[in-house]
């Protein structure tokens, strides 16, 4: 198997990292700098200290506050026209995946006309400007991926932006705030990816090592961070899971779980980390049925007990039940509890396939084998 070692940016990481942040994007050449965030984290202390490291370092600063979760096409085309009206020569992306995928995207527009659009997919633009990623939750990975994902509101789906960040700065103390729902959600999300990872057909021996040691710390921290937002030890170490996770699925891809959750999170609108770990347990399942020694190494660094007589089936569905328990213990609440409607969830199977994800999934399935994964997922947890 042929594959591509990467990572697309420097990461400055390590506590209070983000007072070095002024002096990183100046280095970069900028002077008038885009700063992308949402309303929540723009009321932060993180924020603030991020704000004084960019003042500091005589950086003129325009703030573009508006980011929604899911960003929608319409919101990344508003940042686009504030970048070009300000003349901004470099872009800083605080928050979780919503803010980094938006500046990502607002970062075509700096030197091409929109919409955004037009560039969903294409990698063919003209060049932005330096971009700075600080994110404020450990889910996403986004700061170390090629893509910013944007809701095509005219399609109802979600899409993406290629595009690379200049530098990334990780400081777990940015996350110290983050309440215990959204460090399950964001955390579940690392895990899912890091499980796709491991079991894409686009695997390399680099995210194989990154991805395994991000199940390893997610499995052990995340049940802290949930329980006790404020232990800078776990919140470190899910810093590092999720920042390892985005090197490795940038190059691995992530697969089916990403397609589902991509695809019912247009439909339902509900949160993308709870749609990935209510996914998770059918799709390690079919893996099992098509790369079942991947599934092993999963099960492994997730500290899985599997019996030698084990066969691959009683593998996946042991694998499985682990992580439907570790959901639970999570407070991750079923689809029924969310009131998505059963027949409208397998009414999507179709839509699943369409989805860019699902061409790395490591073997090719039947609609009829989707709707029975997507009627798992409702009827299982």
């Amino acid at each position: 198997m042929l594959g591509k070692y990467a990572q697309t940016c420097p990461v400055h990481f390590g506590r209070g990292a983000v007072a070095a942040l002024g002096g990183i994007v100046k280095d970069l050449g900028a002077t008038r700098v885009l700063v992308v965030t949402d309303q929540g984290v723009a009321a932060t202390e993180g924020y603030a200290r991020a704000l004084d490291s960019l003042k500091s370092a005589d950086l003129a600063v325009t703030e573009f506050t508006k980011v929604i979760a899911d960003p929608p096409d319409s919101i990344v085309d508003e940042g686009g026209a504030l970048a070009r009206a300000a003349g901004i020569d470099g872009i800083v992306a605080i928050g979780g995946g919503s803010p980094m995928d938006a500046a990502k995207a607002i970062n075509v527009l700096v030197h091409n006309d929109g919409p955004v659009n037009a560039y969903l997919g294409n990698p063919f633009y003209k060049p932005g400007v330096p971009l700075v990623m600080v994110p404020t939750t450990s889910g996403t990975g986004s700061e170390n991926t090629s893509v910013g994902v944007v809701t095509d509101t005219a399609k109802g789906i979600k899409s993406a932006v290629i595009g690379n960040a200049t530098a990334a700065v990780v400081d777990p103390e940015m996350t110290l705030g983050v309440p215990p729902a959204v460090t399950a959600n964001t955390g579940m999300d690392v895990l899912a990816q890091a499980a796709e990872s491991l079991t894409s057909k686009a695997r390399n021996p680099m995210s194989t090592v990154l991805a395994a040691d991000a199940v390893r710390r997610v499995v052990r921290w995340l049940p802290v961070a949930v329980e006790d937002g404020a232990d800078y030890r776990a919140r470190e170490e899910l810093a590092i899971a999720s920042n390892f996770t985005g090197i490795a699925f940038n190059d691995a891809l992530v697969h089916l779980g990403h397609a589902i959750a991509h695809t019912l999170g247009a439909k339902f609108h509900l949160t993308h980390g709870t749609l990935c770990a209510l996914a998770l347990p059918e799709v390690m399942k079919y893996a099992a049925t098509a790369v079942p020694d991947r599934v092993r190494l999963v099960a492994e660094a997730a500290g899985v007990a599997l019996a030698d007589g084990d066969d691959d089936a009683a593998a996946g569905e042991k694998l499985a039940a682990a992580f439907r328990a570790f959901s639970r213990s999570l407070g991750i609440p079923s689809l029924a509890a969310l009131g998505v409607d059963r027949r409208a969830l397998l009414a999507l199977a179709p839509a699943v396939t369409e989805d860019a994800c699902y061409a790395f999934a490591p073997r090719e399935m039947t609609v009829a084998e989707i709707e029975a994964v997507l009627a798992a997922i409702y009827d299982n947890y």
